[in-house]
């Protein structure tokens, strides 16, 4: 039975396999060598950086995937890693722009090869700026490449998403409610398990309520 190679091998092996495909299916070839790597930056599915790497006097190109994207449809990751092999391709072949700007010659790269600019995601959005984003072309040379990419080239490894992703869950998932002290009209926020454990105030020693508790106390004394 063939043993199965570590798991960064196995990563690392397929993502520079995406990467050579897609650099001979969309870019003729033409790009040179880069570092291929993942990283988690908030807001951020990936990232391009100009000669960042150096072994004596070559210097490459990163190219950085947040591994949370990995979660999404295949086709959307590998467009995101299209989408900065666009980048790359300005820097080897165009002009480049300026940090981290989405100019009309990237612009005209990415609808070229089938993903279409937008900083909101969606159709209709600008073209150009400094946070892009884009969608996927139905009729585009990206999505008619991906259609016929090896499986073996998909990433096989999923993140299982990062601690501050499982904290913000855990945060949303805590529901409070708005409780005030009806003499001094002091507000506190509880967690909504504890809404039936009887909590008084400091300053004036009444109980804190709820808003419609607040409403049926008054509404008593008016009668």
């Amino acid at each position: 039975m063939r043993k199965a190679p570590p798991p960064t091998l196995e990563q690392f092996a397929a993502f520079q396999a995406a990467w050579d495909y897609f650099n001979r299916t969309l870019f003729e070839g033409k790009l040179k060598p880069c570092l291929l790597n993942f990283s988690r930056h908030r807001g951020s599915k990936g990232f391009f950086c100009p000669e960042r790497w150096q072994k004596d006097d070559q210097v490459v190109h990163e190219i950085s995937l947040n591994p949370d994207l990995l979660k999404c449809p295949a086709e959307k990751s590998m467009s995101t890693l299209v989408h900065e092999m666009s980048h790359q391709w300005q820097h080897d072949l165009g002009t480049p722009p300026r940090r981290s700007y989405h100019d009309k010659e990237w612009a005209g790269k990415m609808k070229e090869i089938g993903l279409i600019p937008s900083d909101t995601g969606e159709p209709g959005g600008k073209e150009t700026g400094q946070k892009m984003d884009h969608y996927i072309d139905p009729d585009g040379r990206f999505i008619q490449a991906f259609t016929k990419m090896p499986p073996r080239f998909k990433l096989p490894w999923l993140s299982g998403g990062s601690e501050e992703e499982d904290e913000k869950e855990k945060k949303t998932t805590i529901k409070k409610i708005k409780l005030t002290c009806p003499s001094c009209e002091m507000p506190i926020w509880i967690q909504t398990a504890d809404v039936d454990r009887q909590v008084s105030c400091d300053d004036c020693g009444e109980a804190f309520v709820t808003k419609d508790q607040c409403k049926k106390e008054a509404k008593h004394e008016d009668e």
